[in-house]
């Protein structure tokens, strides 16, 4: 009988452990299947970010455009719409704009969300010991009061029909009061604090950003679809600088979305079952530009000669495979309220013979040799190659000088630039205050043009009462730069997103793609 029942507890035993192994086979199984369900996105960027804070960087990475929220945000439309105020009024003599804040916004770190951490962000950016690039975007504020937790009250020096658009830009994410003192220089490299859809988990330079989800968020704006915690977990951005590398990604599916596809792997792309390719017109403008102040670029009449130079037509068919426009000025169309029509009309025609006589007139009729700098990307580079045999016609020689992105700044901001080719993409005129004003030398105002008549029409332009007047005054400040011949404007390109059938509920943005407005992704 002993006998009998050791050997049923032997069994009891076995089968005990049977079932504890079981269990933790299953345990494991469930762990593992809810780390392969987790929804992650994955968007290829060839460039980092220089520093994860609004406040204080030039370059912006998208990063930011989810860890925080701004005050006013952007339809599908391009039309201004509430964000973490749900409204506001505007005085009769235009120089208070009372904004009355959501309620209930908490940001990342558990704090609420108030009218005081508003005052603190625009007084940290207006603050000069803070060196914020931002800064002259906000010079018509005055100041900023704190009327009760939820209201704040903003008032100009002067009638600013900008600041909405101002207010809605990445820059003006909203950050928590005294940010800096609490986290100290960790701030914006290991620690960044928005009230947005998205966290950060970890910034590693020269790699990736990644962000997750916001589990609290419950206040996005009412034209959003979605307005609740997102539908995907993580977004990595992840940092490609080889062009075809990154397209290689995308073909494999190592990335998702890539934004800025270069034209020349549209059509491979098109011809791909998994992707889907989007192109828009863009609120951007490419150029060939010069060092102003440095002869022989000072002089007006080898500008124009430059201009004369280029035959914008063929560079469309040979760099852009006849995927953009011709550029006649200094903004694209799409900025359908500023742009000047008569651009066209007032630019230069391609004429070598002009050019070459232009020259002579300036002193060099058998031309001169310069440095033609570009970044390394395939588009620039042969755009820099037929720009250097356009300018050969008329007797300008140049070397080409090829650069990665940070060394390409680096140069600009040391001063070191001869001839050299820039892209900015910017859905408002005052991009032009941003690389043109004196006050910007010698950067962003990398063509170091010092011009005091600019300096005028700009702050004119920038200073009108209402938003028509100010577009009109726009228009003189164009004319006056096409006249000058301060850039030699070349191409405005399409908008090209490609996105892999993964991806569900792509929602195409003019302006910031908002991956928390239902965008989903399908995982295995």
């Amino acid at each position: 009988m002993s006998r009998v029942k050791k050997a049923l507890r032997k069994i009891a035993a076995l089968l005990l452990l049977g079932v504890f192994l079981l269990s933790a086979v299953a345990g494991c199984s469930r762990k593992a299947n809810t780390k392969a369900s987790e929804k992650v996105l994955v968007i290829g960027f060839d460039r980092d970010a220089e520093l994860l804070d609004t406040i204080k960087t030039a370059w912006y990475s998208d990063a930011l455009i989810y860890i925080h929220d701004r005050l006013v945000s952007r339809d599908y439309e391009f039309g201004y719409r509430p964000g973490l105020a749900e409204r506001w009024e505007v005085s009769e003599d235009g120089l208070v704009w009372t904004f009355y804040l959501r309620k209930g916004v908490k940001f990342h770190d558990g704090s609420d969300f108030t009218a005081h951490d508003v005052k603190w962000t625009i007084d940290t950016i207006k603050d000069p010991a803070t060196g914020s690039p931002f800064r002259a975007d906000l010079e018509a504020i005055k100041e900023v009061e704190v009327v009760d937790d939820h209201t704040v009250r903003i008032i100009l020096n002067y009638p600013f029909p900008n600041l909405l658009f101002n207010l809605s830009n990445t820059a003006a994410g909203i950050h928590p009061a005294n940010a800096y003192e609490k986290y100290g220089d960790d701030y914006g490299k290991k620690i960044v604090i928005g009230t947005g859809p998205y966290k950060l988990e970890e910034w590693i330079p020269g790699d990736r950003t990644v962000l997750v989800k916001n589990e609290d968020y419950n206040w996005g704006p009412e034209w959003m679809s979605n307005r609740g915690p997102a539908l995907i977990d993580k977004i990595i951005l992840k940092v490609i600088p080889d062009e075809s590398s990154r397209i290689m990604e995308l073909e494999t599916g190592g990335i998702h979305i890539l934004r800025n596809v270069p034209e020349t792997y549209v059509e491979k792309l098109e011809k791909n079952p998994d992707i889907t390719v989007y192109k828009e017109p863009a609120t951007k403008l490419g150029y060939l530009a010069y060092a102003t102040d440095k002869e022989p670029f000072n002089d007006v009449r080898v500008r124009r000669a430059i201009n004369h130079a280029l035959n914008r037509e063929e560079i469309i068919q040979f760099v852009f495979r006849g995927i953009g426009e011709v550029a006649y000025g200094y903004l694209p169309p799409a900025l359908k309220d500023e742009y000047l029509e008569e651009s066209r009309e007032l630019a230069y025609e391609y004429n070598p013979e002009k050019a070459r006589q232009l020259l002579a007139e300036a002193g060099y009729p058998n031309g001169f040799k310069a440095t033609l700098s570009a970044d390394n990307s395939s588009k620039s580079s042969k755009l820099a190659e037929i720009i250097q045999r356009q300018l050969k016609e008329v007797g300008i020689e140049t070397k080409i000088q090829l650069y990665d992105s940070a060394s390409y700044t680096d140069m600009l901001k040391e001063g070191k630039q001869e001839l050299f080719i820039r892209e900015y993409s910017w859905p408002n005129a005052d991009i032009l205050d941003w690389f043109l004003l004196s006050e910007r030398f010698p950067y962003p105002n990398h063509s170091r043009w010092r011009d005091p008549k600019t300096d005028e029409l700009i702050m004119y332009a920038a200073r009108r009462p209402t938003w028509a007047e100010r577009a009109e005054a726009y228009k003189e400040v164009q004319r006056y730069l096409i006249e000058q011949a301060v850039w030699a404007p070349i191409y405005v390109p399409m908008q090209i997103i490609a996105v892999r059938k993964e991806v569900k509920n792509f929602k195409y943005h003019p302006w910031m793609l908002q991956y928390n407005d239902g965008f989903d992704i399908e995982v295995e």
